[in-house]
């Protein structure tokens, strides 16, 4: 039996708008900067970035109508193409996708804390294990009101970037903008090489237009409401990031924002002083915390429905309460990461396999798969928008590893852990259960 379905499309709208903006919209562009050299190039790579999330949320759309139940590209690989690849996908999100996203959102929000004066005696990994802590704890047991509170922060937050935005444009023909050529550029291999490698970095920061479906069991008419969810919800945050971007990269010489990690912050500064760049940091605060909250909200589903299935022990199953256990197993990972990992690297090495699990997960709708719900084609459309979103992320993730092939190693082993599990584990527990039955 599912959990009691509650959530509807504003909360999941803003589960999608809190997961996908969180640190990497306000750091990004200034390293993009400083390797193309041009603020008409960075904001190209956000469009091709957006075109390719929102194929990418057209896409994922379509099978959410497909299979409205929780626990995404582990619900899909293991229906549509074999458990053994939705238990891969699985082990990836419980290991680090989502832990060492929260992990990463939370130490960045601890900083951006820290700028803001705040808390200025108590080390950065404190706040950060303070706000997992009390996320966890929220979502684990008063999970409606602390969907409820999330809502607000989203919206506020979006209030505060709007505020930034409306700043910008009031002071559009005073303010003097800046579009000139950044002459400090170390060229680093072909420019198209290059433009592709900052497609990808700025794709990361579009990952999360897919967070609606990890908990569409919990959804008032999952089929409609979900899809709608992830479109909108990702429609919105391109055009806000295109909007963001315009400023962030055009307010400053790019001689002054070319390679710095706070480029939100030194664009809020030249476009309004130092009361902008208080509110552009308190913008960050709320967005990199909200990104946390989302993440602990969604990414405890995934093992709740493998735990149902049988590939996970039954004590974190969603019919026996064991969401909210779910959620705090969750939330302790992603504690110890704060506290152990490098989590920077943690990330680089695993945006591939992220990126892998997806792109495999969408090429289920151009491959025939058994089953009576795929009997019926996609619409023309949705092909069209899973072929971009498949050749846009894996010719990303191709060109990463090309010109990063040490993040592939970590990537290997998490492939290859997570394999000696199916077949030592994962196998057995499939054999008899209801998923080998439903996959017969």
């Amino acid at each position: 039996m599912n959990p009691p379905q509650k959530y509807g499309l504003v909360t999941l709208t803003c589960i999608v708008i809190a997961s996908m903006i969180g640190s990497g919209v306000f750091t990004t562009s200034g390293f993009a900067i400083a390797a193309l050299g041009s603020a008409k190039l960075v904001l190209l790579a956000w469009l091709v970035g957006g075109v390719i999330a929102n194929c990418g949320a057209i896409s994922y759309a379509e099978l959410s109508r497909r299979l409205p139940v929780s626990g995404g590209e582990y619900t899909y690989l293991s229906r549509r193409l074999h458990p053994a690849a939705g238990f891969m996908a699985g082990w990836v999100s419980l290991t680090a996708g989502f832990s060492g996203a929260i992990a990463f959102s939370a130490v960045t929000c601890a900083a951006y804390v820290g700028g803001l004066g705040l808390f200025a005696d108590v080390p950065e990994n404190a706040i950060a294990a303070g706000l997992i802590i009390v996320s966890g704890l929220a979502h684990a047991f008063v999970s409606r009101p602390a969907a409820s509170l999330q809502n607000l922060i989203v919206l506020l937050k979006v209030a505060a970037l709007l505020v930034f935005l409306g700043t910008a444009a009031a002071l559009l023909p005073s303010h003097q903008w800046h579009w000139e050529q950044n002459s400090a550029v170390v060229s680093d291999g072909p420019l198209w090489s290059v433009f592709a490698q900052q497609v990808m970095w700025v794709s990361l920061s579009y990952t999360g237009f897919n967070a609606a479906i990890y908990i569409a069991s919990e959804v008032r008419n999952a089929a409609v409401t979900v899809p709608r969810a992830l479109v909108l919800g990702t429609v919105l945050v391109t055009g806000l990031y295109l909007l963001l971007n315009l400023v962030f990269v055009s307010a400053a010489p790019a001689e002054l924002i070319a390679g710095q990690a706070d480029v939100a912050a030194i664009a809020a500064r030249a476009v309004g002083g130092p009361r902008l760049e208080i509110l552009m940091r308190i913008a960050v605060v709320l967005g990199t915390g909200s990104s946390v909250a989302g993440m602990i909200m969604t990414g405890p589903r995934v093992f709740s429905k493998m735990a149902q299935d049988g590939l996970f022990p039954r004590f974190f199953a969603a019919e026996a309460g064991g969401i909210e256990r779910t959620v705090l197993l969750q939330s302790g990972i992603a504690l110890l990461l704060v506290f152990t990992g490098d989590l920077r690297d943690l990330l680089n090495y695993l945006s591939s396999v992220l990126a892998l699990s997806s792109a495999i997960t969408v090429l289920t709708l151009l491959v025939p798969v058994r089953g009576e719900l795929e009997r019926r084609r996609p619409a023309a459309a949705t092909l069209l928008a899973a072929v971009c979103y498949v050749g846009g992320t894996l010719l990303t993730a191709v060109l990463l590893v090309s010109r990063q092939p040490e993040d592939l190693y970590g990537a290997l082993i998490t492939i290859v852990t997570g394999g000696l599990l199916w077949l030592t584990v994962g196998h057995g527990c499939w054999r008899g259960s209801d998923l080998e039955q439903n996959s017969a």
